[in-house]
C-alpha cells in the first residue's frame, strides 16, 4: 500500500468572530445604525437574491454578484445601518450557495475516487477554476478536494464516509499524494471563495472586496466551527429546497457514475445537522489514522 503525506495546517480563513454580521463593537441596541442594521439584515429577499445569483452560475455563466445595486452610506445613520444589513444578508445568501455546492461536489468527488484505480483517476482528472464564487465554483472546488479524501480513505482501508472526510477537511487537514504531486489545500489547485469577496476582484487580483463593517472573511475551512459561525445558513425556502431535491445518477464532473443514493438536499441537511450540533469536532477514526 502506498503511503501519503499528511499535513495539518492552520485553517485558511482569517479567524475572527463573525456572529450575525454586527457592526464593529457589536450592536448597542439603541443607535440609529444598529436599528437600521437589524431591519436590513432581516430582509430574506436579499438573502435569496444572493443565493440565486450564485445558483445561476451552475452553467458556468459569468458571476451575477450585484452588490453595486446596494447603496453604501459611510456614516452611522439608520440608512447606513439598513443598507449594511442588506449587504450582509445578500452576502450570506451568495456564500451559502457556494458552500452548499461545495458540500455536494465534495461528496461526489469522494465517491468517484473511492475505487482501486484512484491514482489513475486523480492523474487524469482536471480541476476547473471559474472564480465566480457561485454554484459552479463551489461544486468543482468541493469535487477536487473531495476526490483526494476519497482516494486516501480507500487506500487506507477506511469505510466510505464522505461527511466524516468533509468535516476533517474543514478542520484544516490536508492530504498529498507524492506519486502524482497532487493534494488538497496548499498541495492542490483549488482557490476557495471567501465570504465578502467580489468575484470580479478574484479575477483581477484576488483582492478582498470591501467588508462594510470591518469583519473577517470566513471560508469553509474553520477549525472553530460552531452554530454561531453558521448563522449565514438561513432555513431553505421552497424553491431552493426543490432545486436540490433529487438524486443524480452521475457526477456533474465528467458524468461519472455515483454510488450515492441520497438527494443533494439530504446531503446538505446532514452536513448542517452535524456542523451545528458540534459533531464536527468529534474524534473520528480518520483523525487517529492521521495522527499516527
Amino acid at each position: 500500500m502506498r503511503m501519503y503525506k499528511v499535513a495539518l495546517i492552520a485553517a485558511l480563513a482569517l479567524l475572527a468572530i463573525f456572529g450575525t454580521g454586527c457592526p464593529p463593537g457589536g450592536p448597542t441596541g439603541d443607535s440609529d445604525y444598529d436599528i437600521g442594521y437589524a431591519a436590513g439584515f432581516l430582509r430574506d429577499d436579499f438573502y435569496w437574491d444572493g443565493y440565486f445569483d450564485g445558483w445561476d452560475t451552475i452553467d458556468v455563466t459569468p458571476y451575477y454578484y450585484d452588490d453595486s445595486d446596494i447603496p453604501f452610506i459611510d456614516d452611522l445613520t439608520y440608512d447606513a445601518g439598513y443598507w449594511d444589513g442588506v449587504w450582509y444578508a445578500y452576502n450570506d445568501g451568495y456564500f451559502a450557495d457556494y458552500h452548499y455546492a461545495f458540500v455536494i461536489g465534495f461528496s461526489e468527488g469522494y465517491d468517484n475516487a473511492f475505487w482501486d484505480d484512484y491514482l489513475d483517476f486523480l492523474d487524469v482528472d482536471e480541476h476547473p477554476e471559474f472564480l465566480n464564487g457561485g454554484w459552479s465554483d463551489g461544486y468543482h472546488d468541493g469535487y477536487s478536494e473531495g476526490r483526494i479524501f476519497g482516494a486516501a480513505d480507500f487506500e487506507q482501508g477506511l469505510n466510505f464516509d464522505w461527511l466524516d472526510a468533509l468535516l476533517d477537511y474543514e478542520s484544516g487537514t490536508d492530504l498529498y499524494f507524492e506519486e502524482i504531486d497532487l493534494g488538497t489545500g496548499i498541495y492542490g489547485p483549488v482557490e476557495l471563495y471567501e465570504y465578502g469577496t467580489h468575484p470580479a476582484d478574484l479575477k483581477r487580483a484576488a483582492a478582498k472586496a470591501r467588508m462594510r463593517s470591518g469583519h473577517a472573511t470566513p471560508t469553509i475551512r474553520n477549525g472553530e466551527k460552531s452554530a454561531k459561525d453558521l448563522d449565514w445558513f438561513r432555513p431553505f425556502d421552497e424553491e431552493a429546497a426543490d432545486l436540490l431535491d433529487f438524486v443524480p445518477d452521475e457526477s456533474l464532473r465528467d458524468s461519472i457514475e455515483l454510488r450515492l443514493n441520497t438527494t443533494w438536499l439530504e446531503r446538505v441537511e446532514e452536513y448542517l445537522d452535524f456542523a451545528k450540533t458540534g459533531a464536527a469536532k468529534a474524534h473520528s477514526l480518520r483523525d487517529r489514522v492521521h495522527a499516527d
